[in-house]
């Protein structure tokens, strides 16, 4: 497994926030793959051996592994007896679970990241800084006006770290919703400002356009969190029912270490 037995189960309150992380290429031992693969459902194995690339099939094990170990920490059930449902959208949904988990995943190929939460709609993404894309098309045909022009208001030497700041950004908002990028990629914008921390910012404000159903940026919180220098780790979560003091507490574990770079962080 990927955690020290010994570990003892995890606690969450309404105001907590967990994000665990891995590195899949750090997992090779043979007989450590194979356990993984007794936890998974029939349907998932097969999905795994439908890739044809050896690396996305070790990816794609790892992941889904990973979930469901780390769902079970928080729940009195086994890795493998927790049961899914995919929604419209295909957003995975724990659906056997006695508490009121939320969680989203997101992985490349040198990090998954696990988000979880009690009763708030939560979504992550992650990517890599050093990824080789067209900053000037994609900004200009996917993002609103405000953030394309805030791109090109910034130094060229900039420009890709800003992009990706504001793509996972988005990536995270629609997966909280859950309504996908159907709703339109341009219809809500982000202003990021300085960050106190160099390891996270949460100095983020969400915007609308009059055209999305969506129009009180205070019902979801945001985040950007920066595990290493070559990723970005965006968060957001639903928090519309929150009372006027809640607040959340942000932790971040990798593997079965607790890393102790995150406090508490006061909401808007």
């Amino acid at each position: 497994m990927f955690f020290d037995p010994s570990h003892a189960k995890k606690q969450l309150s309404d105001n907590d926030i967990h994000l665990w992380t891995i590195n899949p290429q750090a997992i090779t031992d043979p007989s450590k793959l194979n356990s993984l693969k007794s936890i998974l459902s029939e349907k998932e194995i097969e999905k795994i051996q439908r890739y044809r690339l050896p690396k996305a099939q070790h990816n794609a094990l790892i992941t889904r592994a990973f979930v469901r170990t780390v769902l079970s920490l928080y729940i009195d059930l086994k890795p493998h007896d927790l049961l899914f449902e995919i929604a419209e959208h295909g957003k995975p949904e724990l659906i056997n679970s006695p508490l009121p988990l939320r969680f989203n995943l997101s992985h490349n190929n040198n990090l998954v990241i696990c988000a979880v939460c009690l009763k708030h709609d939560i979504g992550c993404d992650i990517e890599s800084l050093s990824r080789k894309i067209s900053v000037e098309a994609i900004s200009k045909r996917y993002f609103a006006p405000s953030e394309y022009q805030s791109l090109k208001d910034l130094e060229a030497s900039l420009q890709t770290s800003r992009f990706f700041e504001y793509w996972t950004l988005k990536e995270a908002f629609v997966k909280c919703t859950g309504l996908g990028i159907s709703q339109g990629l341009g219809s809500f914008s982000f202003e990021i400002g300085n960050k106190e921390n160099r390891q996270y910012n949460d100095n983020i404000k969400l915007n609308f356009a009059a055209d999305n159903k969506q129009q009180n940026n205070q019902d979801y919180y945001s985040c950007l969190l920066y595990p290493d220098s070559t990723h970005c780790i965006a968060l957001c979560v639903n928090c519309a029912n929150r009372s006027a003091d809640h607040k959340f507490n942000l932790s971040v574990f990798a593997g079965d270490a607790k890393l102790n770079i995150f406090s508490e962080i006061n909401r808007i």
